[in-house]
C-alpha cells in the first residue's frame, strides 16, 4: 500500500512537470532579447543619459493590431503572417528610428490554447526587422484580456517584457501605457495604481528636462473624436477619461497614438492630438491594412497613414507629409 502510494505520487509529479513543459513551449522565451527590451519601466535600447537631447529630425513607424488569428477566429493566421511580412519588408526599406505596435499582437488571449503559437509566429516574422531598428510593443486587451489579471500581466511580461515603461529617443519623451487596465481595472486594481503613480513622475520629470515632445502610447484610444463622447467599447470610459485628459493637457503632451479601432480616427483635446491608427491586420472599416509613419521635427510633427500597398519608397525628412 504504501509503495503504491509513492508510486502515485511520483507519477503526479511527472505528470506536473510534463503539462510544465508543455506550458512553456506554448510560451516561447525570448533567447535573444528582442522582444524583452522594455524592462525595469524602461526600454533598454535607448539610453537615456544620451537620448535626452535633440538629435535633429527623425521618423518612427507606428503600427497596431497585427492580431495573428482573427480573420480565421484562431484558426490559423496566414493572412496576417502575409500582412505582417509585408509591413516588415516595409521597415526594412524605409530604416526608421524605431517600430512601435500599439496592442493586440494576438487574437487569442493569454488563456486561449492558440495563444503560444500565435506569439510563435510573432517573433518569427518581426525577428526579421533589422537588428538596428529597435522594436517596441505595446500591450492591447487580447494581449493581457478584457478583464486584465496579475496572472494574464505576468504572461504578457514573459513574453513581452513590462507592460508599461518609458524611453527617450533625441529629445523626445516617449510614454508607454497598458491602457487595459484603464479600460477595465477590476481584476488588476492594484496595476493601474501603481501605473498612475509611475505616470505622475514621468510627466514631472519630462517637463523638468525639458523634452521637446511628450507623445503617450497605448492600445485603447482615450477617445476617437471628441474628448466627451460617450463610453463605448473603443474607448477609455468618462470616469477614468476625463482626469487622465487633464493630466495629460497640463503636462503639454504633443500627442497620444492608439489602435484597438482597426480603422483610422481622430480628434483633439486642446492642443494634444489624439490619433488612432488601422491595423496591420484585419480592417474593420474603409482603411485597408497598413500603419502611420510619424515624422518628428523640433517644434512639430508629422503623421499620415499609408495601405501596405501605398507605402512610399523612403522618406525625406526635409518635406512635409500630407494632413493626417
Amino acid at each position: 500500500m504504501q509503495t503504491h502510494q509513492i508510486l502515485s505520487g511520483l507519477l503526479a509529479a511527472a505528470t506536473i512537470l510534463v503539462s510544465s513543459a508543455s506550458q512553456a513551449d506554448d510560451l516561447p522565451a525570448d533567447t535573444n532579447g528582442r522582444f524583452t527590451q522594455a524592462r525595469s519601466r524602461t526600454f533598454r535600447t535607448f539610453d537615456t543619459r544620451t537620448q535626452q537631447t535633440w538629435q535633429g529630425p527623425y521618423f518612427f513607424l507606428q503600427l497596431a493590431d497585427t492580431q495573428y488569428g482573427m480573420f480565421t477566429g484562431n484558426k490559423g493566421f496566414e493572412k496576417e503572417v502575409a500582412l505582417s511580412q509585408q509591413a516588415v519588408e516595409h521597415i526594412n526599406r524605409l530604416r526608421p528610428r524605431y517600430v512601435i505596435v500599439c496592442g493586440d499582437l494576438t487574437n487569442a488571449s493569454p488563456e486561449h490554447a492558440r495563444y503560444g503559437a500565435q506569439v510563435q509566429q510573432y517573433k518569427q516574422d518581426f525577428s526579421a526587422i533589422h537588428d538596428d531598428i529597435p522594436l517596441v510593443c505595446v500591450c492591447g486587451n487580447h494581449d493581457v484580456g478584457n478583464r486584465p489579471t496579475a496572472k494574464s500581466i505576468a504572461t504578457y511580461n514573459h513574453n513581452f517584457g513590462d507592460d508599461y515603461f518609458g524611453f527617450w529617443v533625441g529629445g523626445v519623451c516617449n510614454v508607454v501605457l497598458n491602457s487595459s487596465v484603464l479600460k477595465d481595472p477590476t481584476g488588476a486594481p492594484e496595476v493601474l495604481d501603481a501605473q498612475q503613480k509611475w505616470l505622475d513622475q514621468q510627466l514631472a520629470a519630462a517637463r523638468e528636462a525639458q523634452a521637446k515632445h511628450i507623445f503617450l502610447f497605448q492600445h485603447h484610444p482615450l477617445f476617437l473624436t471628441k474628448e466627451d463622447e460617450p463610453d463605448q467599447y473603443f474607448n477609455i470610459p468618462l470616469v477614468r477619461r476625463t482626469p487622465l485628459l487633464e493630466q495629460l493637457k497640463q503636462a503639454d503632451v504633443r500627442a497620444v497614438f492608439a489602435g484597438h479601432y482597426h480603422r483610422n480616427a481622430y480628434g483633439r483635446a486642446g492642443a494634444m492630438e489624439m490619433v488612432t491608427t488601422g491595423p496591420v491586420g484585419r480592417p474593420l472599416g474603409k482603411d485597408p491594412s497598413g500603419f502611420r509613419i510619424v515624422t518628428v521635427h523640433e517644434t512639430s510633427i508629422q503623421h499620415q497613414y499609408y495601405g501596405m500597398d501605398d507605402v512610399p519608397e523612403k522618406i525625406n525628412l526635409t518635406e512635409t507629409p500630407n494632413a493626417p
